[in-house]
């Protein structure tokens, strides 16, 4: 006897093994056949979501990994211009210092 449930799975097109194997797991999860295809189907589809979503977020970090890279880059060379402008300013400092006490140094007409 044919039951309404094995019409809908004949015409899925699934294989006898395939049928058998989604009873029994309608019947140990308590629903029918076809609420477990579609729960099984829901699964796969949040599965292949949850997939993507891991994808992008790998893709971000990796991106985010770059512009902190080129951020600490950029900070270390600004250290070092900073550096050079304070020691630039030291270099100036001592030259007007020393051409001031030179000045007051020299007679005047």
């Amino acid at each position: 006897m044919t039951t309404h449930t094995d019409q809908q799975l004949n015409n899925l097109g699934l294989s006898e093994e395939l049928k058998v194997k989604l009873l029994e797991a309608a019947q140990e999860h308590n629903r029918s056949a076809t609420a477990e295809v579609i729960a099984r189907l829901e699964e796969t589809f949040a599965r292949d979501d949850i997939t993507e979503a891991r994808a992008i977020r790998n893709a971000l970090m990796v991106e985010l990994g770059s512009v902190l890279q080129a951020g600490l880059t950029a900070a270390e060379d600004l250290d070092k211009v900073q550096s050079a402008l304070q020691e630039a300013q030291k270099i100036l400092d001592t030259k007007l210092s020393s051409t001031h006490l030179s000045e007051e140094d020299r007679p005047r007409p």
